[in-house]
């Protein structure tokens, strides 16, 4: 598979690893519109071809896929216009700025029949799968409610995150998805059938929130507490962090929040097998998960959770 990458921040290191350790991925070409960092991004990982107009490689068809990690605003026409030119496409998460945008890609999916996976990676961890396969089985019994994290202790982002054009949100869109989907995995992918939330600026002085609390219904009677933000006072749970509690007992899948000593949290080996989920579900047909379908569940999350906040 001949992949490109769009965008050239930290993110596309570990993509670009996960492609060059997959036996059939190819890794062809790279655009940015910062001419410095593409280039060193294309001199650490061999990229032969570099451009600083992602639409070139849209319409190249010589390119199978692309990975797309660039800013939220971009992800929507990115994404769509590969689709439509015949390509797969892997999504950095938030799938999207908006819900609408959300769906407008999942039907170029539909109607060009090519792949459309979000890179929710926290699904790749060793420990957090591990956690679903004892839920699955059901050593804990029914699940009763789940509570997650998604924040950052004593720092945050800036740049385009911090945009509200750009990023569409603020802490909810970077941190939060991480925590919604975890618990939506972790409990067998239900759907959200209520959202109750409250978000705010507290911690800062930027145009967009960086504090929140989230309720989530599901559909299967259980429910999930989500706690987003940036420049927290204290982190109560690693990024992505879940407990369980369920009818026959408790259960978390990173009980510290100081790892022990050598511990990487975001490393590359979940980041790999993203990859090669993508890859392997191209070759063999089928859908990858998650999928434009489950980034659309993550994006309903956080449809509501602003309109719920904004009418408090």
């Amino acid at each position: 598979m001949r992949i490109a990458l769009f965008g050239s921040g930290w993110i596309m290191d570990y993509h670009a690893r996960g492609v060059l350790e997959h036996p059939r991925g190819e890794l062809v070409a790279a655009a940015n519109w910062r001419p410095e960092s593409l280039a060193a991004l294309a001199e650490r990982h061999g990229i032969p071809r570099t451009t600083g107009d992602w639409r070139e490689l849209a319409g190249d068809p010589s390119i199978d896929a692309v990975v797309i990690g660039t800013p939220n605003s971009l992800h929507a026409p990115q994404a769509i216009a590969c689709l439509e030119a015949g390509k797969h496409v892997l999504v950095e998460k938030p799938m999207a700025r908006t819900l609408a945008e959300a769906e407008a890609m999942n039907a170029a999916a539909a109607a060009s029949g090519g792949s459309l996976m979000v890179a929710h990676c926290w699904r790749f961890h060793p420990d957090v799968r591990a956690l679903r396969g004892r839920i699955e089985r059901g050593e804990l019994g029914r699940v009763v409610k789940t509570r997650g994290y998604g924040v950052h202790a004593g720092w945050g982002p800036s740049g385009w995150f911090t945009d509200r054009e750009l990023a569409g949100g603020g802490a909810l869109l970077d941190m939060g998805v991480h925590a919604i989907d975890t618990a939506r995995y972790l409990l067998g992918d239900p759907s959200p059938e209520r959202v109750c939330a409250t978000l705010g600026t507290s911690y800062s002085e930027l145009a967009v929130d960086d504090d929140g609390i989230l309720l989530i219904s599901w559909s299967d009677g259980s429910s999930s507490i989500v706690e987003c933000g940036w420049w927290q006072p204290h982190l109560a749970g690693l990024e992505a962090d879940t407990e369980i509690y369920a009818t026959g007992g408790y259960a978390r899948v990173w009980d510290f929040t100081e790892g022990p000593e050598g511990y990487e949290h975001c490393a590359q080996p979940m980041y790999s097998a993203q990859m090669a989920e993508f890859i392997d579900a191209v070759d063999a047909g089928r859908r990858p998960r998650p999928d434009g379908d489950d980034g659309a569940v993550v994006m309903s999350v956080v449809d509501q959770a602003y309109r719920s906040a904004a009418a408090r």
